[in-house]
């Protein structure tokens, strides 16, 4: 079965981002300070406290980005671009390096209200791009009232719209809707029928495999170097650094490793280290 994206394939980034004006920025934690704050340490103490609720982050150009944390772990991450949006891990680590560029407000939520935010970006679509007009706002909310619908009703109209966010089949924080939708498209997105893994922890687990696969290949290296330099002796040198060098760092390892050769062996022995690790870079 296919990945559940919510709308993120039926709208623009530009309507996606507008949508977030309309959760609630009652009860906020922090408002429009400078985003560089989002530091680890923030995030920790958020995860600490069992923080509920979302950071919105605001960027130059009317760009938004938007983390959305339940009970202090963080169930999603949204990057508006130029040219589409970011979700999950990867949205994450692009807002955690473009932080600094923007403001940033983090608002609290009820855990209640967490499940059809979520369904934004990650629910299953159950209409897309419906003519509003032919949608009976009346039979449309007794069906959803009677099936205890979680999720939005998002209307689509040009680069605007707006969002209706339900629990149970009851309308949250936004707005009436009106008694008639005269133009524009509608889109039903349903919360996701379980809590989705945290992406922080999705994120170190990522990158302590980015990390290994890159290990592996700077000993790889070193390995084809050994073999070129000492021949037979290789592998037993090869156990020998192995034992010395225990750095995860990949980077920390191939300094120590590069200075070893031109110590130990000769500088071409390094170049060529250097070389076999180049179409990785």
């Amino acid at each position: 079965m296919s990945e559940s994206r919510g709308l993120l394939e039926h709208i623009s980034p530009a309507l996606m981002g507008y949508l977030l004006s309309f959760l609630p920025q009652h009860d906020p934690l922090a408002e429009n300070v400078p985003g560089g704050l989002l530091t680890s340490e923030l995030v920790e103490r958020l995860r600490g406290d069992n923080f509920c609720g979302y950071a919105l982050a605001r960027f130059s150009g009317e760009e938004r980005g938007w983390l959305a944390f339940y009970r202090g772990r963080l169930l999603e991450a949204w990057r508006q671009t130029t040219y589409g949006h970011l979700s999950g891990t990867v949205a994450y680590r692009a807002l955690r390096r473009e932080f600094g560029l923007g403001t940033l407000s983090l608002y609290r939520l009820h855990p209640d209200d967490l499940p059809p935010v979520v369904a934004l970006t990650q629910g299953l679509l159950r209409m897309a791009g419906m003519s509003a007009s032919s949608v009976v706002i009346e039979d449309l909310m007794g069906s959803l009232m009677q099936e205890q619908f979680t999720g939005a009703l998002v209307l689509e109209d040009g680069l605007v719209g707006r969002a209706w966010f339900f629990a149970r089949g009851k309308r949250l924080f936004s707005g009436e809707l009106p008694a008639q939708f005269r133009e524009g498209s509608l889109h039903l997105v349903q919360a996701p029928s379980k809590a989705p893994p945290d992406l922080l922890e999705q994120a170190r687990q990522e990158d302590q495999e980015q990390r290994n696969t890159r290990l592996n290949v700077v000993w790889n290296a070193a390995q084809e170097v050994l073999r070129e330099y000492m021949g037979r002796g290789a592998p037993s040198a090869l156990e020998r650094l192995r034992k010395v060098h225990t750095a995860d760092d990949p980077t920390t390892l191939e300094k120590a490793l590069r200075r070893w050769m031109t110590e130990s062996l000769e500088p071409n022995a390094a170049t060529l280290f250097d070389r076999l690790l180049r179409p990785t870079l």
